[in-house]
């Protein structure tokens, strides 16, 4: 059962004062104890021995990949009941365990027959819950389950069926991290939702590709010591080169006429209007590989492929 916060706050005070009390506290029937006074100091160590107690056991059991499930649950449960700073770091750590166990479960999921099982099963709109209720296969459904508890969803692209983190779960102890950890879940919870890229062309508009790289630049600018800028600024120089260049199978230049792709030239146009290079990098990047472009009659000619490449870091 699932306690409020005030009545773990209770529980800490209840700690504190068996604590206090001891032996001392157990007295012959007919007398009166004498009352206890519970300072402040007692009942803040024993929110945070609490506090502790609940954080450790949540380190304990990303030990072993075999409660990584557990764990999820468990934290899921109990994040409530612990510092912004811990829960901060328990996502984090549950998140550095699903990436480390994540090849092991995928190699489960790439076996023929469990593939072959999966074609025939999901249709548009179906999520792992709803493949679990529709399957009567109990070794499928015991391995579609296990992958959900364990914090996994499923995806598709080319024709395969695998696994990727569930950044969306991760929604439900957004209100107990710290604000940098809030918008690293926000952003990568967008990426999982819609993913940019399927099958080597983009799944998403070129407008949506600026509004992310704005979005990765600012949370860059505003945490640049997060436990997760690094991640964010490694997802932030794609956008960037994606901006630029396009992707294989939806490229920003036509392979034949080298002619910039209109809608996405507009979509940069708009980027730039919109914002204050002024006060972007990306903006300011952007507006440059404009103006090159314009330059050139939107051509790819060496002049905008120069600096393309050097503005992206390509």
């Amino acid at each position: 059962m699932k306690l409020s916060k005030s009545a773990v706050t209770a529980a800490a005070l209840i700690a504190a004062i068996s604590l206090q009390a001891g032996a001392g506290a157990i007295h012959a029937a007919g007398t009166t104890a004498a009352p206890k006074v519970i300072s402040a100091s007692s009942a803040a160590s024993a929110k945070t021995a609490h506090q502790n107690a609940v954080y450790n056991h949540m380190m304990s059991l990303l030990k072993s990949p075999s409660k990584q499930a557990e764990a999820v649950s468990y934290m899921e449960k109990n994040i409530y009941q612990v510092s912004p700073w811990q829960g901060s770091m328990m996502v984090l750590k549950l998140e550095n365990a699903e990436k480390a166990n994540l090849d092991a479960w995928n190699n489960k999921f790439f076996k023929d027959s469990i593939q072959s099982k999966l074609m025939k099963l999901m249709k548009s709109g179906d999520d792992m819950t709803s493949l679990i209720n529709k399957t009567s296969d109990k070794s499928l459904k015991s391995l579609l389950k296990g992958a959900r508890d364990s914090g996994y969803m499923l995806q598709t692209s080319e024709g395969s069926f695998y696994l990727v983190l569930d950044y969306p779960r991760f929604q439900k102890v957004r209100s107990y991290v710290s604000t940098d950890i809030k918008s690293y879940i926000d952003i990568m919870t967008t990426e999982t939702k819609a993913p940019f890229a399927n099958d080597g062309a983009l799944s998403i508009g070129w407008t949506e590709v600026t509004k992310r790289a704005l979005s990765q630049e600012a949370f860059v600018n505003s945490f640049p010591h997060s436990n997760r800028t690094a991640q964010v600024k490694s997802l932030y120089t794609m956008y960037l080169s994606i901006s630029m260049s396009g992707l294989n199978n939806t490229p920003l230049f036509d392979y034949d006429t080298k002619k910039a792709d209109a809608k996405a030239k507009a979509a940069l146009q708009a980027a730039v209007s919109k914002g204050d290079p002024s006060k972007s990098v990306y903006l300011k990047k952007l507006k440059g590989f404009l103006d090159v472009l314009e330059k050139n009659n939107d051509i790819l000619t060496p002049e905008v492929d120069k600096y393309r490449k050097a503005a992206s870091g390509m």
